[in-house]
């Protein structure tokens, strides 16, 4: 009789299971839609955490194992191109802060990362970011946006860039009152300069490494004395050289009165050690009351060195071997 009620109930036991199981699905079968919306949404954002989660994972591992990252992705078994857009997106701190209202897309978070970014370099980190953040703050962005929709921003902004970029061209071809002056004019007239720009021929650096003490090169073109005599304001010059020419251009800044600062070069496209003595460099000198900055220079292109010395100099403006018609420079060319 034991032995029977035994098997009794452990048949019973099965039955029952099963019957749970057979419950359990029909009553998922009768959810409704907006139950199903709801526990699929819960997935997406279970979803999204991990993304988040994995990002910022990969970014610590990152920043702490210092040029390992190929052989952390091939531990991941990821490209390095991969492990960047997860990086993209676990450095934006902006990106972050929102991530609650953010899409669910790998790729819409890591479009976003990137314009987090762009918006940075342009209007700088603070106003950049705020720029970002508004745009989740107006929800011109939500969770529910799409790869597409952050793809309009990203256009939306590189337009603009675009317009900035013509509007500079248009303004330097626009014509303008001749301002050339000969060197002797400006030197007579007692008029002092804050910033020069200075691109001298091949002839005047020749003539200049043939000559025998630093004071020789001022005497022939007299920059120094162009200087402001006020000893506490921020002065410097710019001089464009080939790399080969280096030596002769720190020399100039000395016999100006300039103190040597630093050397911007061009982006190198290859690793290692590379010849360089071709290419156009920007040697930099200054006096006075030294400014930091951390301004980037986009090119050694005219309209590129006139801008970086209107942000990192100050006003009066001198240009030095090249016809100019920008608004607030003089030049002279002999």
């Amino acid at each position: 009789m034991v032995v029977r009620s035994f098997r009794h109930i452990h048949w019973f036991n099965i039955n029952e299971l099963n019957q749970l199981k057979k419950m359990s699905s029909q009553i998922s079968n009768i959810m409704s839609l907006d139950d199903h919306v709801t526990k699929i949404n819960l997935a997406k954002s279970k979803v999204k955490i991990s993304i988040f989660e994995m990002a910022e994972a990969i970014t610590n591992a990152i920043n702490q194992l210092e040029n390992r990252q190929t052989e952390l992705a091939n531990k991941l078994g990821m490209s390095k191109g991969t492990l960047s857009k997860w990086l993209s997106i676990g450095s934006s701190n902006s990106l972050i802060s929102v991530k609650r209202s953010a899409p669910t897309s790998f790729d819409s978070l890591y479009q976003l990362s990137a314009l987090d970014n762009q918006y940075q370099k342009y209007f700088g980190k603070e106003k950049g970011s705020k720029n970002f953040l508004k745009l989740f703050e107006s929800k011109k962005i939500t969770s529910s946006s799409q790869r597409k929709d952050v793809i309009k921003f990203l256009k939306l902004h590189k337009n603009r860039i675009n317009k900035k970029e013509n509007t500079k061209v248009e303004k330097l071809n626009e014509p303008k009152i001749n301002s050339e002056i000969k060197l002797k004019v400006l030197v007579k007239s007692k008029l002092f300069f804050n910033t020069i720009i200075v691109i001298p021929s091949n002839d005047q650096l020749n003539k200049w490494c043939k000559f025998g003490s630093i004071e020789d090169i001022n005497n022939d073109y007299p920059i120094k004395s162009l200087e402001n005599i006020d000893k506490n304001i921020f002065q410097q010059c710019l001089i464009k050289v080939k790399a080969k020419n280096i030596d002769i251009a720190i020399i100039c800044l000395k016999s100006w009165g300039f103190n040597y600062d630093k050397i911007l070069i061009p982006t190198q496209p290859k690793k290692g050690l590379v010849e360089v003595a071709l290419e156009f460099v920007l040697i930099i000198g200054s006096k006075g009351n030294l400014k930091n900055n951390e301004f980037i220079l986009k090119s050694n292109k005219t309209i590129d060195l006139i801008e970086y010395a209107q942000k990192t100099g100050a006003k009066p403006f001198l240009f030095i071997g090249e016809v100019l018609t920008t608004k607030n420079w003089i030049y002279c060319i002999d």
